[in-house]
């Protein structure tokens, strides 16, 4: 009996006592049956502390653990118990099943929805015999508002799909790319009054540049930044007469982060920084080798701070990798060499969910601690499929990728001991256009192809509020 009190068991094959190991599970939800080895555990033999299931006593080798609730998916794994130590599932989601999604009314013709930092606060673009629309719509108040309508028109693409509809910082005002009869134009729109004005026609009344990639100046209100050419330009669209004023030259790309523009010199293919606040001053340098520019390619400069960041070229899909893990040890390497077609850094800038046509990876920018426990500057494949993923983005706790599949929305986990446990959440009668996270209100949204006068957006709530995604 002490033996037994101190964690240690009779192995009777061998005729000894053996020092036990242990489980231990996190699970969304958190009400959860656990079957070690086919074997139901009884709730009373459960230890549960801080939201986590404590299974002990157990012999060491491998073990088959499951965990299941009604009306969820069920989530298994094959693992290897030691002799003294836990081994830890923390990241354990069940997926409802049969719970058909929220649909949006309003909606139909929906091509894309844009969240505003406001909870439940939508811009919808929307085509209908060759119109473009955009309806602000406010899920809490259930209220649907058209704002701007356009013959004609489409939203451009970007070569990772349609361009972005912008919020404002302060969700007051939206800036909309469109394309019509070839020319690529922006739109500035006043939610409150609907007041429209081009940019194009107070910027290129005075310069007679091409706008690109129009951003909200993080640090002036109402001041919108964009490229002319190679140059970096700042306008105040709230004012009366306004007169775009110069930034930077040799700009080939730029983007934000905080209070600061940072942007990749056409010079000498670095990253430099400077404040949006102070333009005047000197630039720092942030990148510390140059990359071999393409004269005929896009670039994409995406980061999320000063530390971590990455350039995709593209026409080929080329992606580098820039990680500062310490003053001493700086990693800028080429991560694909080709078919890139997206990225995406977690909340916690820990990790890097890049992917292709085919293939999900991601690339950890820094130690993560919780097993399975992987080091910096390593990279795991986590699916690959013959027929074209589309949609990919993080769930919230950095540990499951969203994405579609045809007419199919998945999760898959990270975790790769023995293998992915990877779900449908919901299926659609037509392709999905786009799946929108808005883990802050509950909801996965989600836009799908459909005819005549169908609502196409909705939305689920999947999990529960105390798990482990913040439901």
């Amino acid at each position: 009996m002490l033996f037994y009190t101190f964690g240690y068991r009779f192995n009777f094959e061998r005729g000894i006592f053996i020092y036990s190991g242990s489980i231990s599970i996190k699970s969304n939800p958190e009400t959860v049956d656990i079957r070690i080895d086919n074997e139901l555990i009884p709730q009373k033999k459960l230890g549960i502390l801080n939201r986590s299931i404590h299974i002990g006593g157990l012999m060491p080798g491998e073990h088959f653990v499951e965990v299941s609730a009604p009306g969820y998916s069920t989530w298994s794994k094959k693992t290897t118990v030691q002799s003294g130590l836990s081994t830890e599932f923390w990241n354990v989601l069940l997926v409802k099943e049969n719970n058909p999604p929220e649909v949006i009314s309003g909606t139909a013709h929906a091509l894309k929805i844009f969240q505003a930092r406001e909870q439940g606060l939508l811009a919808i673009a929307k085509k209908r015999e060759n119109v473009l629309t955009v309806d602000i719509i406010d899920t809490n108040a259930k209220t649907d508002v058209q704002v701007f309508s356009l013959e004609n028109a489409s939203l451009p693409t970007d070569g990772e799909g349609e361009e972005n509809i912008e919020w404002s910082p302060d969700n007051r005002k939206i800036l909309i790319p469109v394309e019509q009869t070839g020319k690529h134009m922006y739109f500035i729109v006043d939610i409150a009054n609907k007041h429209v004005i081009s940019l194009d026609d107070i910027a290129q009344s005075k310069v007679a540049n091409i706008i690109q990639n129009p951003r909200w100046d993080p640090a002036n209100r109402d001041f919108i930044l964009y490229r002319g050419g190679n140059v970096l330009y700042r306008i105040d669209a709230g004012a009366t007469d306004p007169t775009p004023l110069f930034v930077k030259e040799n700009v080939r790309d730029y983007s934000l982060s905080g209070q600061d523009i940072y942007y990749l010199s056409q010079d000498n293919g670095i990253v430099y920084r400077i404040p949006a606040g102070s333009i005047d001053t000197k630039p720092t340098q942030i990148t510390t080798m140059p990359i071999i520019m393409l004269s005929d390619s896009p670039y994409i400069l995406i980061l999320y701070d000063d530390a971590r960041l990455t350039i995709r070229e593209q026409k080929t899909g080329k992606l580098w990798v820039y990680n500062r893990i310490s003053p001493s040890r700086i990693i800028f390497k080429e991560l694909v060499e080709k078919d890139a077609m997206g990225v995406q850094f977690s909340d916690d800038g820990k990790k890097l969910l890049f992917f292709t046509n085919n293939e999900i990876s991601v690339y950890f920018v820094r130690d993560w601690e919780a097993q399975p426990i992987r080091k910096n500057d390593t990279i795991i494949q986590i699916a690959r499929f013959s027929s074209t993923i589309k949609n990919i983005v993080w769930a919230q706790d950095y540990e499951h990728v969203l994405f579609s599949l045809d007419n199919n929305a998945k999760i898959i986990e990270l975790d790769n001991r023995d293998r992915r446990n990877i779900a449908d959440f919901s299926t659609f009668p037509s392709p999905l256009l786009q799946i929108l996270p808005r883990f802050d209100e509950n909801f996965i949204y989600f836009v799908s192809s459909a005819n005549e006068e169908t609502d196409t957006v909705s939305r689920e709530q999947f999990t529960k509020k105390t798990g482990l995604l913040g439901f």
